[in-house]
């Protein structure tokens, strides 16, 4: 830092550092963790457990650009204009991923509830496997627009950020991020929940209670993480619908957006750490002492109570059958 900075400032920046490398080096242990599990301890995968990985993927994804943002924090932008822009689309694009897989979990954990032979059928024609292309294909699609916008990455101004060509596409950018990142997944996993915990009711299947949980938690954390970032948004599309008609309200509004840009980033990012957390705390109630083997039982669990809920359903119906015809 230059010693022109103020004191303030410098705190700040270092602040920001150390915020953005305990989330770096917690997220990156939780989910390499998550994956190494999945993938070397796990022989049968059910769809609940394969979105598991691709989430621990699309998480780790965004957190490996973090060291690039920390150090631009604490001096400036050095590695250039493209760089910039292709650590953005990453950025972008593996959000959206994250965001569409905890969607893509509770919608699976419906179906499976409430049509669990309908669910076992599209399991069996490799549906899950469709599903993980159309996220992946559709996040980086949506993350295609930064490519079209001015970078500040130049000597003159060492910084990188994204920056619309103008205020109408800034305005269609953020709201369609707002919509089709926050708004729409957030009412989608709130109906989700809502019915799952509704039929869950009923029964006392333990395995199935504990996933339902899980994904519970991911839900409430991805709301936390995420609404202050989203709410950043629509104060910055509310600034420039008023840069005409009151100037000194957008002037306002862009001024807290700005105070609030960092705070809110750190939240967002969060996300992406959290979620091995809460797989861990889940995996606590399964055995006291917090280790890999814990977390494996509660990711077997989740990948059998797949398993168990078809059978339980099946003899269910037969029995029904059965009686019917008496």
């Amino acid at each position: 830092m230059s010693n022109s900075t103020s004191p303030s400032v410098a705190l700040h920046q270092v602040a920001i550092c150390v915020i953005f490398t305990l989330i770096f080096l917690i997220g990156m242990l939780g989910n390499v963790l998550v994956i190494w599990i999945i993938l070397c301890n796990m022989k049968q995968r059910f769809p609940t457990v394969i979105l598991l990985l691709n989430l621990a993927i699309a998480d780790f994804s965004v957190l490996i650009t973090l060291p690039f943002w920390i150090y631009s924090f604490a001096d400036k932008w050095v590695f250039g204009a493209s760089f910039c822009v292709s650590l953005l689309y990453l950025v972008h694009s593996t959000m959206f991923a994250s965001v569409f897989f905890i969607v893509a979990m509770s919608v699976e954990r419906l179906v499976a509830v409430l049509y669990p032979f309908t669910a076992q059928n599209y399991w069996r024609r490799g549906t899950v496997s469709k599903v993980i292309t159309v996220v992946w294909s559709t996040s980086f699609l949506l993350a295609v627009p930064v490519f079209a916008e001015h970078r500040a990455a130049q000597a003159e101004t060492p910084y990188c950020s994204q920056l619309q060509r103008s205020y109408q596409q800034q305005k269609g950018l953020l709201l369609l991020e707002t919509l089709v990142g926050f708004a729409i997944p957030f009412l989608t996993l709130s109906v989700c929940n809502a019915l799952v915990a509704k039929r869950i009711d009923r029964m006392t299947f333990e395995g199935k209670r504990k996933s339902v949980n899980v994904t519970v938690r991911v839900t409430i954390a991805f709301a936390v993480c995420w609404l202050p970032y989203h709410i950043r948004n629509l104060l910055i599309i509310s600034s420039t619908l008023s840069k005409r008609s009151s100037p000194e309200t957008s002037k306002i509004l862009l001024h807290i957006c700005e105070k609030l840009e960092n705070l809110v980033g750190a939240l967002a990012v969060t996300n992406s750490c959290i979620n091995p957390i809460l797989y861990a705390f889940a995996a606590r109630r399964i055995q006291k002492n917090f280790r890999a083997s814990g977390i494996a039982k509660l990711f077997q669990q989740l990948n059998n109570s797949s398993a168990d809920k078809y059978a339980k359903e099946a003899n269910s119906r037969r029995a029904n059958s059965q009686q019917s015809s008496c």
